[in-house]
């Protein structure tokens, strides 16, 4: 009976030690920020999406898992040092047993309940309750999440320290969980229960074996080390890409690299939409040259026009194309990864040339050994159309024609960093005259982010694109009225912090 009460016999997780973590240099700890993805997942609860698959439920509740969770990685910051204190001299000596005395063991209740896999199990229980899906593969996901949520977190602070704070850690350590928990159930359902995919079905299962193979990518070089070589790199990535390509074909049931071709040259707006994104592709790479010759330009001015860019690349592909931007963005994503992964290994030549072209746009976030502003920037423009609780063409959300109330929260990473942090950014250098308390941000800068955005949305409503009744627009001033502060207040990297604290109010419009 003791031995089944017992409750060691569990997985555990050693915590975050605060005191030997390097965290990006200037920024705060940032733990608010674990709650964003937790919030920003959560229209998948709401009863109008329960007719879509996979559940949007499962999504919803292992965010408020991941959420919990990573409560237990920075528990530190609620205990008191005093509890950690061990005890030396005449205190283990003289009162040596009447601290033992004191000193009690925490009730099987009060372990279970603070054991970080706790949130797994009843996670675990709701996802059986709440959806289809079999206990037992709902313990097997809730615990796999929880997994990769530890490790990941605690991986990227130990591997790459001074280049997150605690709280851009954490929300980088659920992306990693949530992605790849969700990829693994929809890929293994769709094997265990063979159909004919639709097209965007097809798309989602291309994307979710990339997921699977850049993590399987990711994991080897590091548990591998010889992997990182350069005669072995090369091979390696692209024995990883055949087989994601035969996974690939084997869940979507055509050849991978024929049903890219068929999309691409599906119709001429495709290829209309390739060759503008190829343009501003262009713009930027000579943007970029420029920069490097040029020393008298704002770095500051030069990052927001790459957002300015963004904002064309992604305004027309959502209002007109959005399952085929849904792919690009998530093929973009990943390649900048990889990208990444080759500048961090130092594969030449492209190491040097990747080093070079960001070296002219760095900042005070690029601290550490990683540079991902650039990711950062696209992830949290595209985290609408990943975060939507039905895959795009299953519901009006994200067709178009379609719903134009449905269209805007597709467009929220698009006005909160594209057009609001641009505006605010480029206001506070050239008119920015009273600072707000404690930071370099102006108010006049959060003015103009603010006056843009709304602006931004009366342009599509007046386009008929967007439709605004008079309740929304006043929950819209308050929304944008928030984020706009938040961006002036918050040391945290906007461009993930923005698009998510704006992406949960306008789905609610």
């Amino acid at each position: 009976m003791k031995k089944l009460m017992n409750i060691n016999v569990l997985p555990t997780v050693s915590p975050l030690h605060l005191e030997n973590l390097i965290t990006r240099n200037g920024a705060s700890a940032g733990v608010w920020l674990v709650v964003l993805i937790p919030l920003a997942c959560s229209p998948g609860l709401y009863d109008t999406h329960t007719h879509c698959h996979p559940s949007p439920r499962l999504l919803s509740l292992l965010a408020i898992q991941v959420g919990v969770s990573g409560i237990h990685l920075y528990r530190q910051i609620c205990l008191s040092r005093s509890n950690h204190k061990t005890p030396t001299g005449k205190e283990a000596g003289t009162n040596g047993n009447e601290q033992e005395g004191s000193v009690r063991r925490p009730s099987i209740l009060l372990r279970l309940a603070t054991h970080p896999y706790t949130p797994a199990l009843i996670t675990a229980v709701a996802i059986s309750l709440l959806t289809d899906i079999h206990p037992i593969v709902a313990g097997t996901l809730t615990t796999i999440c929880a997994r990769v949520l530890y490790q990941t977190t605690h991986w990227l602070f130990h591997a790459f320290p001074g280049s997150f704070s605690l709280g851009e850690g954490a929300v980088a350590g659920q992306t990693a969980a949530l992605t790849l928990t969700c990829s693994l159930y929809s890929l293994g359902f769709t094997l265990v229960h063979p159909k004919v995919l639709t097209y965007s079905q097809q798309t989602s299962a291309l994307i979710q074996m990339g997921v699977v193979v850049v993590a399987a990518l990711v994991t080897g070089l590091y548990r591998i080390p010889r992997l990182r070589s350069a005669r072995l790199f090369v091979p390696y990535v692209c024995v990883c890409g055949a087989v994601g390509a035969g996974g690939a074909s084997l869940v979507m049931g055509e050849w991978v690299v024929g049903w890219l071709v068929d999309t691409i040259t599906h119709s001429h707006l495709r290829m209309t939409l390739l060759g503008w994104w190829a343009g501003l592709t262009l713009l930027a790479l000579v943007l970029t040259s420029w920069a490097r010759r040029r020393s008298g330009v704002a770095v500051t001015v030069l990052r927001k026009v790459y957002h300015l860019v963004i904002v064309l690349v992604f305004v027309p592909g959502i209002l007109l194309d959005p399952v085929f931007t849904h792919l690009a963005a998530a093929a973009a994503t990943l390649l900048c990864l990889l990208l990444e992964v080759v500048r961090l290994e130092s594969v030449e030549p492209l190491s040097t040339i990747i080093g070079r072209a960001f070296a002219p746009f760095l900042d005070e976030k690029d601290g550490g050994a990683l540079i991902l502003s650039h990711i950062y920037l696209l992830v949290g423009v595209a985290s609408p159309l990943w975060l939507t609780p039905c895959p795009i063409g299953e519901t009006s959300m994200g067709q178009w024609p379609g719903s134009p109330r449905s269209v805007l929260p597709l467009l929220s990473g698009v006005l909160a960093v594209g057009v609001g942090d641009t505006a605010a950014s480029i206001g506070g250098t050239y008119m920015g005259r009273r600072r707000w308390v404690g930071t370099k941000k102006t108010v006049e800068g959060s003015l103009c982010g603010l006056a843009a955005q709304m602006v931004a949305v009366a342009g599509l409503t007046g386009a008929g694109v967007v439709a605004m009744t008079l309740p929304a627009w006043g929950r819209l001033v308050i929304a944008v009225g928030l984020v706009a502060a938040i961006e002036a207040l918050t040391d945290q990297v906007d461009n993930i912090v923005l698009p998510l604290l704006l992406y949960t109010p306008l789905m609610d419009l």
